[in-house]
């Protein structure tokens, strides 16, 4: 098994153990088949790249062995003649290979459901036979963590509560950061968010001061990155109330590169909020906490962005030579050691900078700083290719060539952007090519590239989002 395979079986383990938690803890009893199926389509909306089987399997929270032994049992009580089946026979068809026709009606008597529903076939129902409306979502995960957090972070800062244990601490919230630049928000949000509670818990001991501020900045940066996973589901208030909890954490700490992060996560809220001159005093207020270094860079370039929106050109140019200076001069924790997540590498910076440059309407210079983005990114060390902003700066640049006419330089930057699946098609990428669509409508021969973007919008992050983490009324 490769790593990357295990590291799949953890997040799905992970997000069917806190799917299933809630579910029967919503209901008295034994879960009905209906409401297995129903954390089936929940876990497999988590988790697409599992199949049907395997999410089955999870649901009623059995290992393989136990599914094997349940399998037997089945058999015994139905006086059906056992077959041999083994553990490797099991774990080839969560794989994706199909049973024979035997084991196929022995195992959706297992499970008391169809094939269909276990992946062995497929449903050729029309779409309005077979779907039946559910009840609006009352909560959700994503805001039940916000409200969470800043709940807990207003106690906080009133607190000196402090925790134990914090080399493994430290090092799962690093490594966290560090994999949400090349692996599928969802499922990490949900290990963000069990990492957090340990975080949580391990204040409420008795530990010295030291202890407590490291707790407390540990449990702020998973706010943060809590907070990035939100606006990748294009949840802004969730993500906002999550990025103001990890600058009280940052300010409990007395960690200023925190604070800092946490006032540019509340200023790129606000610029998709379309709240541009609260996004340029949070900026602002960001430098504050931060002069120098990668995190100051970050901070201009928001604020350059901010008031290129707000039509104040001078000053926007301005910062955008005051992000270019900044650099060098300085280094922090969290930008630069911890890194991951809250780099800001040049690749970074050169996309934030072709934003810039397009809202000012200078598409050429948007050109030629999304291409050094992208240079940078295919050259640089794979750990740090981070392919939400290195889609960003192809969307970007496909902008910026459709602003000067140019429909097959647009064509050729939208290529890798197709390819993404969609666990990865994060809320503010669909947004961009929304603009890209609307710059296509009235242009001639347009309409096959505006039909694309708009299909590889329908389906993406935010819609897996909505279907994998509601709650529904009654269960």
């Amino acid at each position: 098994m490769t790593q990357s395979s295990r590291g799949g079986d953890r997040a799905a383990l992970a997000c069917a153990t806190i799917i299933r938690n809630r579910t029967l803890a919503a209901i008295s009893g034994p879960p009905s088949a209906a409401v297995i199926q129903q954390m089936t389509d929940e876990i497999h909306a988590c988790c697409p790249q599992q199949t049907r089987f395997k999410c089955r399997r999870l649901a009623h929270g059995w290992t393989v062995e136990e599914s094997i032994e349940h399998f037997h049992a089945m058999c015994d009580r139905e006086n059906v003649k056992r077959r041999g089946l083994t553990e490797r026979s099991w774990r080839e068809w969560e794989a994706g290979a199909r049973p024979d026709r035997d084991y196929t009606d022995l195992l959706c008597r297992l499970f008391e459901t169809g094939p269909v529903q276990l992946g062995f076939a497929s449903d050729y129902t029309p779409e309005e036979l077979r779907s039946v409306p559910s009840a609006p979502p009352v909560l959700d995960l994503i805001t039940v963590a916000a409200d969470e957090a800043g709940a807990h972070a207003e106690q906080a800062e009133a607190s000196e509560l402090g925790s134990g244990a914090l080399e493994r601490l430290r090092t799962q919230v690093i490594w966290i950061g560090k994999r949400y630049v090349s692996e599928a928000p969802l499922p990490l949000f949900v290990e963000m968010r069990e990492l957090q509670e340990r975080t949580r818990r391990a204040l409420e001991k008795h530990i010295h001061p030291g202890q407590a501020r490291e707790l407390y900045f540990l449990t702020g940066a998973l706010c943060g990155l809590m907070a990035n996973v939100s606006m990748d589901m294009d949840r802004r208030i969730p993500a906002d109330t999550l990025a103001r909890a990890a600058w009280t954490y940052g300010k409990v700490s007395g960690h200023v590169a925190l604070m800092g992060w946490a006032r540019g996560m509340q200023s790129s809220v606000a610029l998709w909020d379309r709240r541009h001159s609260d996004a340029a005093r949070y900026a602002e207020d960001g430098l504050t906490c931060l002069q120098a270094g990668s995190g100051a860079v970050r901070l201009h370039m928001l604020r350059a962005r901010s008031y290129a929106l707000l039509g104040r050109t001078r000053e926007a140019s301005v910062a955008l030579l005051q992000a270019a200076d900044v650099r060098a001069a300085g280094a922090d924790e969290l930008h630069d050691e911890i890194a991951g997540e809250f780099a800001f590498r040049p690749a970074k910076e050169h996309y934030y900078a072709a934003v810039t440059h397009l809202h000012l309407g200078d598409s050429a210079a948007a050109i030629e700083s999304a291409r050094r983005s992208l240079s940078l990114y295919a050259s640089g060390e794979p750990e740090n290719r981070s392919y939400g902003c290195e889609s960003m700066a192809s969307a970007h640049l496909a902008i910026a060539h459709l602003m000067e006419g140019d429909r097959q330089g647009a064509e050729s930057a939208m290529a890798p952007i197709l390819a993404l699946p969609p666990d990865r098609r994060i809320g503010s990428l669909g947004t961009t090519l929304s603009t890209g669509r609307s710059l296509l409508s009235g242009r001639p021969g347009g309409e096959h590239m505006a039909r694309q973007i708009e299909n590889f919008c329908s389906v993406g992050l935010p819609q897996q989002a909505r279907r994998a983490i509601s709650d529904r009324s009654g269960q």
